[in-house]
């Protein structure tokens, strides 16, 4: 089962595709709010997939700035895809 059918259905960041760009539409949890907070990474930031390494980290790139974000706080971060 994947993060995505556990929490309704609802895309989160450990499945994302690599060159994906998505907006953040919430973070589930106050720590994890206040980590992904900590990256930049906050609702409504607008964030594309470098890299999912399976088993390991979500490279996030935002700001030309890329971040490494472990895939146990990746599954609480949902996202949808960006509307252009």
């Amino acid at each position: 089962m994947t993060a995505a059918s556990e929490q309704g259905g609802q895309l989160t960041l450990a499945d994302a595709k690599e060159g994906a760009k998505l907006i953040v539409t919430a973070t589930v949890g106050e720590e994890v709010t206040i980590q992904a907070l900590r990256f930049g990474i906050s609702e409504g930031a607008i964030i594309s997939i470098g890299k999912n390494i399976a088993g390991g980290p979500v490279i996030v790139v935002r700001n030309q700035m890329e971040l490494a974000v472990g895939r146990q706080l990746a599954r609480f971060i949902e996202v949808s895809a960006q509307v252009i």
